[in-house]
């Protein structure tokens, strides 16, 4: 007799200060069967220290966080655990940020007031198709795209003589 397989449990470490955050969206995943919250950390420096004992498939992290802000700590998270998954949660929605933080190795971007499930569907989208955009990561990502498109243009006007 052959048991159908159990879905893959994703595991997911959570870097934040604000504690009642980390509970809120702890209650909210422990809801789920597929996810686990298998670490928390204050900031950045002592969520790099997790992941030299930890192998999390997703990481929240947030942006603004003493100690080590989420900025610095990505790319060191992109040199521990190359094959983790990135959402980056922030209370800001600035677009130069956004495009930033997707350059330099986020798989995804939401604000802090997102709805539970919307946590949830970026950590699932993410842990199966490594990206996950929403409306936020959509506009940030084509400003993005439009400022170099402009930035482009400006220098080849900038470098014709008069005769060219």
């Amino acid at each position: 007799m052959k048991y159908a397989e159990s879905p893959k449990v994703i595991k997911v470490a959570i870097a934040d200060d604000h504690a009642l955050f980390r509970a809120g969206v702890k209650t909210a995943l422990v809801m789920k069967k597929d996810v686990e919250l298998i670490a928390e950390a204050d900031n950045g420096m002592q969520l790099l220290n997790l992941l030299k004992h930890i192998d999390p498939d997703v990481i929240l992290l947030d942006i603004q966080m003493p100690i080590m802000d989420g900025i610095q700590t990505l790319p060191e998270i992109r040199k521990l655990r190359p094959n983790a998954k990135v959402i980056i949660l922030s209370m800001h929605n600035d677009h130069s940020m956004i495009s930033k933080l997707m350059e330099i190795g986020a798989n995804s971007y939401l604000t802090k007031n997102s709805e539970p499930e919307a946590i949830y569907q970026a950590i699932k989208t993410c842990y199966e198709n490594e990206f996950f955009f929403n409306e936020l990561t959509n506009k940030a990502l084509l400003n993005g795209l439009r400022n170099k498109k402009q930035e482009t243009l400006s220098v080849f006007d900038a470098q014709l003589s008069d005769k060219e």
